[in-house]
């Protein structure tokens, strides 16, 4: 490791120095980003509550959103979004997990940033689209599947240009960085 980024590096305390903020921390991202991935570990290491909205809507409709939106159309999906949102917005001291579309509705967003901070996980386009081929391999090379994911992406791209958004690029980034990052980004947000 280079001296130039070694101040870069935050290292994790075994323990909690504290509890979870009472606010919420909303981590939002683009597709292939690790967000759930983030925010399991932030969650663990507080204590807290993981809200995935995600899977939330894969449990109670029995397919991920993905599938429901292409079976029962965007306005269903929309619709269970708006629903979770709502029940989400009750929550206090929690990690809520959520796509970029769903920061992208403005109701939404308002609701979910009433009850906590949001940060927003990007990745270089470059490496956006290595790790679609990654989790989709051969799959994604067919027309149909490449079309479908490129204008998804398209779409969630659009929170980069949000007002008021904390961002944080996790391109060259490792997993427990990201993670560090977030912890402290949490930890040094006044409260909402």
């Amino acid at each position: 490791m280079s001296e130039l980024t070694a101040p870069l590096r935050r290292t994790l305390p075994l323990r909690p120095e504290r509890a979870a903020p009472y606010f919420n921390l909303i981590l939002a991202g683009t597709m292939g980003v690790g967000k759930r991935e983030v925010a399991q570990q932030i969650a663990e290491h507080f204590g807290a509550s993981l809200r995935d909205l995600d899977a939330e809507i894969e449990a109670s409709e029995g397919m991920p959103p993905l599938q429901v939106r292409e079976l029962f159309g965007e306005a269903r999906l929309t619709s269970l979004e708006a629903d979770l949102c709502r029940e989400l917005a009750l929550q206090r001291s929690a990690v809520i997990s959520v796509s970029a579309s769903v920061m992208l509705n403005e109701a939404n967003r308002t609701r979910l940033l009433e009850t906590g901070t949001a940060l927003v996980l990007t990745t270089a386009l470059n490496e956006t689209l290595r790790r679609l081929h990654e989790a989709f391999g051969d799959a994604f090379h067919t027309e149909r599947a490449h079309a479908i994911e490129i204008a998804r992406l398209k779409r969630e791209w659009k929170v980069r240009a949000l007002p008021g958004l904390a961002h944080l690029d996790t391109t060259l980034l490792t997993p427990d960085q990201v993670v560090a990052e977030a912890i402290a980004f949490w930890q040094s947000t006044p409260e909402v």
